[in-house]
């Protein structure tokens, strides 16, 4: 027989054998579930759309304690309203429970960029992945996540613009992926109202003076070894296992001849780092002074070698059963980083605030201060378009004055050469006649 849920009518019942089912007098549909072992659960009761025909449905709201009489009271009328508008909230809260969080459906996209997109850009997302996105909305599931999330996910990193964006395009490129695997509605990527932080151009070059000190840091380090940069050094281990930690271990040593070449090799090319680490011999036509680059970041790509940086290749060893340039430790494998020792030379010369990627600004800057053009520029470093290389336009402003410069002077002596004494009095002596007639 139904009755008033109230607090009191509720602590009021007492479990028994069976498992009872009490219902509200109140709100029809609404009661509680008391089962022999005491436990008593709120639920609503409903019929499915279609009448007589539709089918008897109990949904759980809650257990008491954890849910108010009000509350659960509050929570049936919602779902009977539901009910009311042809929705069946058990279905849909299935669904829910069904659908796919973040975390799991960005496994499948990760290996979709793989599938679509070069190793180093999956290697990129996937860092971004792991150390940004996933243990922010990773939980919830891809049709819930909002552009609210999004926009608090990009505003905690606003410490680190560059980075900030950047994630923020690998979470669109998610939801695009969603959408087009019907996990989440068309048109509905919440990273699309987030406005990407602005991203300043950074433009550093070394001047001939640093980079007469990037020479002498290197030299140094090939012959007798230079201490690691401060913020790279190891730290010697205290206690027990002391004695395993050799007291040299900050003593210089010679580098890794192949990193110094390589460091040497991205000024005098003003190649990527990973165009040169992963170079193969049998790309390198020595003889034509040219590189043929099957893949890099804008396709398959024909480089010019200078002299210097070809007479640096040519003097390199060719370790044996390795195609590379500059070999790792495993013959078989490319160098894989040359951080440890960039670190340490930049920190020798007195250039902290130069980044490896800074050599390849600095060959461009002398291209365009030599008088190249930007089609010069965009052949020698590989850019996809001229677009790419006019960021250096600015830099061509002085050698296009050298020239005006030169051209006008040029002009200026010959004009001073056509001139006369005669031709130059004749207009004065003619207004004088005619002021004395």
């Amino acid at each position: 027989m139904p009755t008033k849920l109230t607090k009191r009518s509720v602590d009021s019942l007492q479990s028994n054998d069976r498992r009872q089912f009490v219902y509200d007098s109140e709100l029809r549909g609404f009661g509680i579930d008391v089962t022999p072992a005491g436990t008593k659960t709120f639920f609503v009761q409903y019929r499915t759309a279609g009448g007589r025909r539709g089918r008897v449905r109990r949904y759980i709201l809650g257990r008491y304690g954890v849910l108010t009489v009000d509350k659960a009271r509050k929570r049936a009328r919602e779902v009977l309203g539901t009910v009311a508008l042809g929705v069946d909230p058990a279905i849909a809260r299935q669904e829910r429970h069904e659908a796919p969080t973040v975390r799991e459906l960005g496994k499948d996209y990760l290996e979709d960029v793989l599938a679509r997109k070069k190793p180093r850009t999956h290697e990129t997302y996937t860092w971004l992945w792991e150390k940004y996105v996933r243990p922010a909305i990773g939980n919830a599931a891809v049709a819930d996540v909002t552009p609210a999330d999004v926009a608090k996910l990009h505003r905690k990193m606003r410490a680190t613009p560059y980075a900030a964006n950047r994630a923020l395009a690998v979470i669109g490129s998610f939801f695009s992926y969603a959408e087009r695997q019907g996990v989440r509605a068309k048109h509905t990527n919440p990273a699309h109202d987030t406005q990407p932080y602005e991203e300043k151009a950074r433009e550093r070059y070394l001047t001939p003076a640093e980079v007469k000190r990037l020479g002498d840091a290197l030299d140094r380090a090939l012959r007798v070894g230079i201490p690691p940069a401060p913020r790279r050094r190891r730290k010697r281990k205290t206690g027990p296992t002391s004695k395993f930690i050799p007291k040299s271990v900050d003593t210089p040593k010679p580098a890794n001849p192949f990193a110094v070449a390589a460091i040497r090799f991205l000024l005098l090319s003003g190649w990527r780092e990973r165009e040169a680490l992963t170079l193969r011999w049998s790309d390198v036509d020595v003889g034509r002074r040219v590189a043929l680059l099957p893949d890099t970041k804008t396709g398959r790509s024909a480089r010019p070698l200078g002299a210097p940086a070809t007479a640096l290749l040519e003097a390199l060893p060719r370790v044996d059963a390795s195609p590379y340039v500059f070999p790792g430790r495993d013959p078989k494998k490319p160098l894989v980083e040359i951080n440890r020792v960039w670190f340490a030379v930049r920190h020798a010369a007195g250039l902290e605030d130069v980044r490896l990627h800074d050599l390849r600004h600095s060959f461009a800057s002398v291209v365009a201060s030599a008088g190249g053009s930007l089609l010069m520029v965009r052949a020698l470093l590989g850019h996809k378009d001229v677009q790419t290389s006019a960021r250096y336009a600015h830099l061509f402003e002085d050698p296009v004055k050298a020239v005006a410069d030169a051209t006008a002077a040029q002009l200026q002596t010959w004009l001073s050469q056509t001139e006369t004494p005669a031709a130059r009095v004749v207009p004065t002596t003619h207004v004088s006649a005619n002021r004395k007639n």
